[in-house]
């Protein structure tokens, strides 16, 4: 009896810490913020293939060039709103990324994928709604040298490949003298590894 006693202190913990992990693994995956103080999240749509709601969001690494990316959106319809379009769509890109950190989202490059995009760090969005520009539309805002924000992950997972994180970032408007403020950003993706000049 005294041998099997010693065997239950360990095989117990052990279960916890399995059903931990388990657990762990199955949480859901998000992305959600403030624009202008208004709620704004990536869009659960159902797949037309699995019959499963699917997030509108995505994650791409590719460890060689140290780049990282995601992005998500909500720019289409939904049987909630079936006569407008959901508000926008956004992604944040980090070069010579580290894992679990602070990187400063400053000027978008100028140039298109490749190693010309190893640049800086830098958010972009595209709005679709009026406040605070002058009509209804489309808006394209980024970060800039003046309009900056900030993105921590805080847990980099690489066997799982799961990335989490908390953002917020200022983007000035390429058309209209306006910025809109992002807020309270956080995510949880499962990211995919590619290579950023196949991107």
């Amino acid at each position: 009896m005294k041998k099997i006693i010693p065997l239950l202190a360990l095989f117990i913990p052990m279960l916890f810490f399995q059903g931990s992990c388990d657990k762990e693994e199955t949480r859901p995956f998000y992305l959600s913020c403030k624009i202008n103080g208004e709620k704004w999240e990536a869009l659960k749509y159902e797949s037309l293939l699995s019959n499963k709601h699917v997030l509108a969001a995505s994650a791409y690494h590719d460890p060689d060039s140290a780049w990282f990316k995601f992005g998500a959106g909500r720019s289409i319809k939904t049987p909630s709103h079936p006569d407008r379009y959901m508000r926008g769509s956004m992604s944040i890109n980090i070069i010579d990324f580290k894992g679990e950190g602070s990187y400063i989202l400053i000027q978008r490059p100028l140039a298109g994928p490749g190693i010309s995009y190893l640049l800086q760090n830098w958010a972009w969005m595209e709005i679709r709604y009026a406040d605070p520009m002058p009509g209804t539309g489309v808006y394209t805002a980024i970060t800039t040298d003046e309009h900056t924000g900030v993105l921590t992950i805080t847990k980099f997972d690489t066997t799982n490949q799961i990335i989490e994180g908390e953002f917020h970032f200022d983007a000035s408007h390429i058309s209209y003298d306006a910025v809109a403020k992002v807020t309270d950003g956080k995510f949880r993706l499962q990211y995919e590894i590619i290579d950023i000049n196949e991107f």
